[in-house]
Parts: structure tokens; C-alpha cells; sequence
């Protein structure tokens, strides 16, 4: 993306050389606010071609493209309502009873560049999003020559996230391709994957296994088609199809539903989505959860504490959306649209671990809660806050 510019209509300085301009506007403050915080924000970071730095690697794409994005949603993403703020503070200037025709036309440019402006800032983590896919998109593809390794290859070469993740593209590019795969877990610590086009599961679980100190686990033939990973297993392990989700993603791949067959091919378990948050229900130590719907006593509190900190949030929504309607911008109605949908998703009485999983996700990754928290109010602190405690209750 290119580096988003601070228009001169937006700075102190520009208005101090028009005398006159923006007397008893009230903008001052605002005005220095915005490019004080513009200024805070490394752009050339963020720049057209940043994702040259990764080279060629995938996984360091990923984490290059993930640390600007974080880096974005914290010093860029705010200036969209810092923007939006000083473009209704410059439209209340310009309707005053005392406003004469120059603070009007000051007043009316200000409204413009700053609604131009956050506008920018709002496209930005699309650009960022698009340079990333393009880029990962442009990676030569993957090498067969893992192929012609052998049974010798150490064991934290077999565990390794990079080859890993090369291993999953290559089974996601071919539908028919079978692997042989070794996971390893111990039900405390992150279980360990490891997937091969020629050393069977169970020689790499012995492998693994001495170097890891972990001996139990699953083994068997592994396969993608879309985003459905199929596991025929040779050995069984409790908890495998949500547990094993954990490597995948930390090596980069995105999976969606996991399946668990016998040789036969017949269903010994699913899991449909990818929760951050997902229990754990490995075999040793797993503990049965309520259902959905349902509530343990011990849990109460937290939700009585949920309905308080969900109630103060929708009240600082709505204030927000407020704000931003008396803009009457053309892009008021869609931002109003937006702030309903977070008030909606905010679910009223989360009871179960996966509703509570789901909402986590929501609220630390929605860019509306994000930008409502940076320049209105905090309401993600509070709410995850009382989510963790929630979840901890309800999954005891």
C-alpha cells in the first residue's frame, strides 16, 4: 500500500497561516491530536513492497505480514476515528449560529480531507492483506525434494514448522497425495506433528519420540481436499482431531473440518471448525464440559460479570454510532451498519466453551472493536477479560 499522507488541511500549522480561518472553531486540540499520532506511525513499514523482505520463505512472509498487520491495527487503524471525530467536531463548527462564511469554507474543507482520510486508513489492512496474497501467491512452488529423503533424517528435521508447512501446501496442491504422519502429545504442552511422503507413522513416532520424550500419540496416512483434512489412523488418541489443529496453524496452514477414519473408512470422529481456544480434551487428564445451553453453578458470577461488561460495551457502540451518524457522510450509514453487526455478535448469554471460543476470536481480531477501543473507550480489555474467567468456569 502506498504511504498514506497526512493532508496540510489536517495540520495546525496549515490553518495558523490562514488567520482567521478557524476562530472559536474549537480545533486546535483535534488537529494537533491527528498528526501527532499520524506522525506515530512508522508508514514506510507498511509501504508498497514490504513483502520483499521475506524472500522467498513462506513462513517468514507470514510472520513479517502478521507482525505489520498487528502493527497497523495499533498505531494506523485508530487514526480512522480520530479522523472521523475531527470531521463531526469541524461540522459542528461550521453550523454554529456564530460561524462566519470563513470558518464555514475551513470548516467544509476540513470535512472533506478528513473523510478522505480515513478512508485511506481504513483501506489500508486490505492493502496490506492483498500485497500478502499476491506475494504468497508468487512463491515458486514447492520442491519435490523432500521426496528422496530417507528413514535417516533427525528428528527435529521431521518436526520442523517450515517443512511441515511445505509438506501441507504439496498435499493441498493434490488432492490424491497421502503422507504418512506421527503426532505426538502429551495432553500439557503443544503436541508435535510430523508428516512424510516415505517413512511410515510409526517409525517416526519412535523417532520422535526419543527425542521429545513424549511416547504417546497417533500415526497413520494423512490427505487434504480443500480445506478437509482426512486422517486414516493406525493407532487411536483421544482428542486428536481439535488438538492437532495446534501444530498446523503454528507452521503457517489453515485447515477447516478434520476427520478421523479407521482403515476401513469408517467415521471415528470430526471437528468442524478451528476454534484458538479449544479446550483440551486429549485422553490424559480431559474433563467433560457442560453442553450447550446448559450452566454450572460455579459459572453464574462470570455471566452475571459478562452481562455488565457486554451491557457497558453496547452502550459505548451505540454512542459511538451516534457520532458517526450525525456525520451524515456517505460512508456514515455503512460505518452505523458495521457498529449493529459487532452489538449483534456480541452474544447475551454465552454458556458453552465453543460460544465462548467463538466470541474470544470476535472480539480480539473484529477491526470495528479494535478502532471502537483505541479512540472511544476499552471495551475489549474488559470483555476477554471476563470471557477468560467464563470459559475457565464452564470448562472446570
Amino acid at each position: 500500500m502506498p504511504t498514506i499522507a497526512l493532508p496540510a488541511e489536517l495540520t495546525k500549522s496549515f490553518w495558523d497561516k490562514k488567520k482567521g480561518a478557524l476562530d472559536g472553531a474549537g480545533l486546535d486540540d483535534p488537529l494537533k491530536a491527528l498528526q501527532k499520532k499520524h506522525e506515530a506511525m512508522d508508514w514506510p513499514k507498511v509501504a508498497d513492497g514490504w513483502s520483499k523482505a521475506a524472500g522467498k520463505d513462506p513462513v517468514k512472509l507470514k510472520a513479517l505480514y502478521e507482525t505489520l498487520d498487528k502493527l497497523y491495527r495499533a498505531k494506523a487503524s485508530p487514526l480512522k476515528l480520530e479522523a472521523t471525530a475531527l470531521a463531526t467536531a469541524a461540522d459542528k463548527a461550521a453550523k454554529a449560529k456564530d460561524a462566519a462564511k470563513p470558518r464555514k469554507d475551513a470548516c467544509a474543507l476540513i470535512v472533506k480531507e478528513a473523510t478522505a482520510y480515513a478512508k485511506a486508513v481504513a483501506a489500508g489492512l486490505d492493502a496490506l492483506e492483498r500485497e500478502y496474497t499476491l506475494a504468497l501467491k508468487a512463491l515458486p512452488e514447492e520442491e519435490e525434494a523432500d521426496e528422496s529423503e530417507g528413514e535417516d533424517e533427525p528428528a527435529n528435521a521431521l518436526i520442523d514448522p517450515g517443512r511441515l508447512l511445505k509438506q501441507l501446501k504439496l498435499c493441498k496442491n493434490d488432492a490424491s497425495r497421502q503422507v504418512f504422519f506421527a503426532y505426538l502429545d502429551n495432553a500439557k504442552d503443544d503436541p508435535h506433528l510430523a508428516v512424510h511422503p516415505k517413512i511410515n507413522g510409526r517409525m517416526m513416532m519412535a523417532k520422535i519420540s526419543k527425542d521429545v520424550g513424549i511416547k504417546t500419540g497417533s500415526f497413520g496416512l494423512l490427505s487434504i481436499d480443500g480445506l478437509l483434512l482426512k486422517l486414516v489412523v493406525e493407532k487411536k488418541y483421544g482428542g486428536l482431531v481439535k488438538r492437532i489443529r495446534i501444530p498446523i496453524r503454528k507452521c503457517g496452514f489453515k485447515i477447516g473440518k478434520v476427520l478421523l477414519v479407521d482403515e476401513k473408512g469408517e467415521t471415528l470422529d470430526q471437528d468442524e471448525e478451528d476454534s484458538a481456544d479449544t479446550p483440551n480434551t486429549a485422553q490424559t487428564g480431559a474433563q467433560p464440559v457442560a453442553p450447550a445451553g446448559t450452566l454450572k453453578p460455579s459459572a453464574l458470577p462470570f455471566l452475571q460479570a459478562w452481562a455488565k461488561v457486554r451491557g457497558d460495551a453496547v452502550t459505548t457502540l451505540k454512542g459511538v454510532a451516534k457520532e458517526i451518524a450525525e456525520l451524515k457522510d456517505p460512508e456514515s450509514a455503512k460505518a452505523v451498519v458495521e457498529i449493529s453487526a459487532v452489538v449483534k455478535n456480541l452474544t447475551v448469554e454465552p454458556t458453552s466453551p465453543q460460544q465462548i471460543a467463538e466470541l474470544v476470536r470476535y472480539i480480539d481480531k473484529d477491526d470495528v472493536v479494535l478502532d471502537v477501543s483505541e479512540f472511544a473507550s476499552d471495551i475489549r480489555t474488559p470483555l476477554l477479560k471476563v470471557l477468560a474467567q467464563l470459559h475457565k468456569a464452564v470448562s472446570a
